[in-house]
């Protein structure tokens, strides 16, 4: 053998310890580098974003001076202070240029730099700005400072088109026109949403620069960790390369002994030729003996072996010392307390050369827990047995081949057969299922059985039904298993079947009633909805088929109700669903929708074709005379009849379209056919205000509603029989909408006149402006509420605003109410009764849009009101048309000779101030005197929302 060189070893030696010295100081240095870095890169980034901060202060400020400029000129008109509009904003508007210019892909560096510089950015800090936005703009901690940069330049375009717009309106002369307040409302609110931007965009440079320097901090810390971690790794690993090599070492030793104590086994050794055997230190504990106890001669072991045993085994060990046949068996063996201990022997005899056993080595298994185990599995399967013969459902067992190796009575009962007959033939030769609805048999294969318990949504149909051999079907439900091994291998499938005829029958009655109207047996108005919006499906409609659509409403049917009682209108509601039903084609669509509303769809009908059909069902029901008692019941029908085609597409459209064009047929008379179309402006005008009914009823259900107040102030040279009075202000309703915006009346005062919601309107605002009197100011003499025509024929309201008078606690003194002449003349007998009784309790009365309907001076015989508003329309051309100055004298001259008083509406200027005060009108009312503003009640604070969109009352 050749030995190593010992220089050579010492070599090696110093060659290994160079080697983990560098690897134990390359990481110091890697880390070392990699701070330097990350510190200078932190402290470059956070200078930038220095100066970007600084960048938005200019920013800020030249947006700041430039809408404070601009409202001075919006003012004063100064071409000078829009100069000085357009010197502030051109700094923000830089700062965009350069931003622009950035997001280019190829952008020109100089024309950035020259942007930056007229926005006011220091030279020096340009290039880092660029830097920084190009390359890290979509980053996630530099991309919402970008998207606050963005949305306020938009704001900074919509500033620079509001002053040009303002500019031209200056121009123009029209300063105080409604577009140039408006102008200045829009620049104050773009002034209020661009400082959150501002704010956001500071913030979120902040917010980098903080998770910049804790990055720095943090980068620092887990450095110097790891420089300890490094040091105390490579200290370790040396002290502990010798204790794992000695714990390696103590392993080795004890997983020897280990083996045989986890397999829970005992090791025997058998010398064949001295008939001595060697005993493992777990046989003797599990038997319970000891060495003394038991002999080491095979006889005695054999001695242990139960009796019934004992044959099996001898013959077991003969047959394989002379054949060497596999040793392995089970027996019971005596323990040193007397009872027994299932065990299980495996051996293996090792040979001479000529093949005789000279020794056998094998080991002992405890197999007591696994013959329990069989014991109680034998119990629970004879139990399954029993239970399986009790329960009420089939039960079926197959092989993996699909045979029948079990099933229980209730099976034979259910399939007709025995027992016996079912013995090992295929499930699908016993069972014969066959699908309700199609009458098709189903396969019933054990494989594929297995793949409908893979896969149950696309299994055997749910209404499955059995057909015996006598031919009598039985309506069954089922379930399927798979039997399967510790390996997962199909042993058997069990499928169970049950008895179903009695809840399909009760689930088709229950189903039938869900979808039908109990008294006249027609369809309900959720299976009309659901077939109707099938029938639109494109699947189903064939593209654009056309279809029609009828919303039935019988006439009157109330008063049938009212005087006959409800069991004669049951059984006119009846006559008339057969009526209809005996009109119309087996595929048309029938449904009772409620109360006496039918509806009918008439799939692939023409309109032409669908009119006519609706003619004749309107004919067919006014030809209805029932007998009853003493009656003969009649009625008539309103029907809207509605074409589907490409135009309407959701069934809600559709409802909607026909309920209008129903309402149409009863407002135009009754007992007609009224066709919607898209043309028909009249239709559309009530189809856009019964949507405004729905918006109308949800505002005074969540209590949408609002008051603002606007000023009525007397003129300097008054009639001579003026009251001194404080001040006097009219409340002017006012609705918001879902999202809080304000909702002008002229939206929703038609619709809720034209259906009869005005009274409900009308006590929420008594009710708001008593509450509001209560708590309001001593200074407001006179508060003025409007009264709708509806309201003046509501016999209930005196005792509504006498009940409200009283809990709040206020004057009548205060109260005024206002009511529109035409609504006046046309409830003339009860508006001069209701006029008669408030005026008995203190209030006051104001006759408004005088001279704008019908008037007449004879009315003011018989309303006896307090003041007269003279409408609008004359006032405002009152300085220069002469005709309007007539008309307007003529009723001011005709109030004071009656002794009331006269309010001018829509004054918007001085002009009409002084032509009016020359007239001696006694009072003005308008923008030009003031601005309807929110009723600010005690304790509340107006929304933000709360700004005026349309002054139009």
């Amino acid at each position: 053998m050749r030995l190593r060189d010992p220089g050579s070893t010492s070599s090696e030696t110093r060659a290994a310890g160079a080697r983990r010295t560098a690897a134990a100081l390359v990481p110091l240095w890697l880390v070392a580098i990699v701070i330097t870095v990350f510190a200078s890169l932190s402290i470059a980034v956070m200078s930038i974003f220095l100066a970007y901060v600084a960048g938005e202060s200019n920013w800020s400020k030249g947006q700041k001076d430039a809408v404070h400029a601009l409202e001075r000129f919006a003012s004063t008109g100064a071409e000078a202070d829009y100069q000085e509009f357009q010197a502030h904003l051109a700094v923000p508007l830089a700062d965009r240029a350069a931003k622009l210019e950035m997001n280019k892909a190829s952008p020109d560096h100089d024309v950035i730099v020259n942007a930056f510089l007229n926005g006011k950015i220091a030279l020096e800090d340009i290039d880092g700005m660029i830097w920084l936005y190009r390359n890290f703009r979509n980053t996630p901690w530099f991309h919402r400072a970008a998207g606050y940069w963005d949305v306020g330049d938009i704001y900074l375009l919509r500033l620079d088109e509001i002053g040009r717009q303002l500019h031209a309106l200056v121009k123009a002369g029209k300063a105080t026109d409604k577009a140039a307040f408006r102008l200045v409302s829009e620049l104050r609110s773009i002034d209020d949403h661009l400082a959150p931007i501002e704010d956001g965009f500071s913030r979120s440079l902040d917010e980098v620069a903080d998770q910049t320097r804790d990055a720095l901090i943090l980068t620092l810390t887990t450095s110097a960790l790891l420089l300890l971690g490094v040091f105390t790794t490579f200290i370790w690993r040396s002290f502990s390369r010798g204790e794992r090599l000695n714990a390696q070492l103590r392993q080795s030793e004890e997983r020897l002994n280990l083996g045989f104590e986890g397999i829970n086994a005992g090791l025997w050794d058998w010398d064949v030729e001295r008939d001595l055997i060697y005993y493992s230190r777990w046989l003797y504990a599990q038997l319970g003996y000891s060495a003394a106890d038991l002999s080491i001669h095979s006889s005695a072991f054999t001695s242990l072996v139960h009796p019934e045993d004992r044959e099996r085994v001898q013959q077991a060990m003969r047959d394989h010392l002379v054949r060497d046949a596999v040793y392995d068996v089970e027996y019971r063996v005596k323990m040193g307390k007397g009872d027994y201990m299932w065990c299980r022997s495996r051996g293996k005899a090792i040979r001479n050369e000529e093949g005789r056993a000279v020794r056998m080595v094998g080991c002992l298994f405890d197999v007591s827990d696994r013959r329990r185990a069989e014991a109680d599995a034998q119990s629970e399967r004879e139990l399954a047995e029993v239970t399986l013969a009790s329960i009420g459902d089939a039960v079926v067992r197959t092989d993996d081949q699909g045979r029948v190796t079990y099933c229980n009575q209730v099976a034979e009962r259910m399939l007709g057969r025995t027992a016996a007959d079912m013995w090992m033939k295929t499930f699908d030769s016993v069972c014969v299922l066959f699908d309700g609805a199609t009458g098709e048999r189903n396969p019933t294969g054990i494989d594929y059985l297995r793949q409908q318990e893979d896969a149950p949504d696309t299994g055997l149909p749910r209404n499955l039904c059995i057909v015996r051999p006598d031919g009598q079907r039985l309506a069954v439900d089922y379930s399927v298993a798979t039997m399967r091994d510790a390996e997962g291998n199909a042993l058997g499938t069990v499928m169970v079947l049950h008895d179903v005829s009695a809840e399909r029958k009760h689930a088709a009655e229950l189903a039938y009633q869900a979808t039908h109207d109990e008294l006249t047996d027609l369809l309900n108005r959720r299976e009309f909805e659901r077939r109707l919006a099938r029938l639109l499906e494109p699947s189903c409609s064939g593209g654009h088929a056309e279809h029609a659509v009828m919303f039935l409403d019988l006439d009157q049917f109330k008063v049938v109700n009212d005087t006959c009682g409800h069991a004669a209108g049951d059984e006119l509601i009846k006559h008339v669903a057969a009526t209809l039903r005996s009109c119309l084609r087996s595929s048309d669509i029938l449904a009772r929708l409620g109360g006496d509303e039918f509806g009918i769809v008439l799939p692939h009908c023409m309109i032409a074709n669908a009119l006519q059909i609706a003619d004749t069902l309107r004919q067919a029901v006014a030809n209805i005379h029932l007998p009853w008692t003493e009656r003969v019941l009649t009625t008539g029908v309103s029907i809207g009849v509605v074409g589907v085609g490409a135009n309407l597409t959701s069934s809600k459209e559709v409802m909607k379209a026909a309920d209008v064009a129903c309402y149409m047929a009863k407002e135009k008379g009754r007992n007609r056919v009224h066709h919607f179309r898209f043309d028909d402006q009249e239709l559309s005008a009530t189809h856009t205000q019964m949507e405004w009914v729905s918006r109308v009823k949800a505002a005074l259900d969540q209590d949408r509603f609002c008051l603002y107040a606007q000023r009525i102030v007397p003129l300097p040279r008054g009639g001579p029989g003026r009251a001194k009075r404080g001040m006097h202000v009219e409340l002017l309703l006012r609705m918001k909408d879902e999202t809080g915006a304000i909702v002008p009346p002229s939206f929703f005062i038609g619709a809720a006149e034209r259906f009869n919601l005005m009274p409900a309107i009308d006590r929420w605002v008594i009710a708001r402006a008593f509450s509001a009197i209560a708590a309001g100011k001593d200074e407001v003499d006179t508060w003025s509420i409007n009264l709708s025509g509806a309201s003046l024929g509501d016999e209930r309201l005196l005792d509504y605003i006498v009940q409200a008078q009283k809990r709040h606690g206020i004057s009548f003194g205060k109260v005024c109410f206002e009511i529109t002449e035409t609504a006046a003349i046309t409830n003339l007998q009860k508006g001069v009764a209701l006029i008669g009784s408030l005026r008995e309790l203190g209030c006051r009365f104001a006759l408004d849009d005088f001279g704008a309907g019908m008037s007449s001076f004879n009315y003011l015989k018989h309303l006896n009101v307090d003041y007269l508003k003279i409408d609008g329309s004359f006032i405002r051309g009152i300085v220069n048309s002469a005709l309007d100055r007539a008309i307007v004298q003529s009723i001011n001259q005709v109030a004071h000779a009656t002794g009331k008083q006269t309010i001018a509406e829509f004054v918007e200027n001085d002009a009409i101030i002084e032509c009016l005060s020359e007239m001696d009108v006694d009072y003005a009312q308008g923008y030009g005197i003031g601005m309807p503003e929110p009723l600010v009640l005690p304790g509340r604070v107006p929304a933000p929302q709360d700004v005026l969109v349309d002054e139009t009352d």
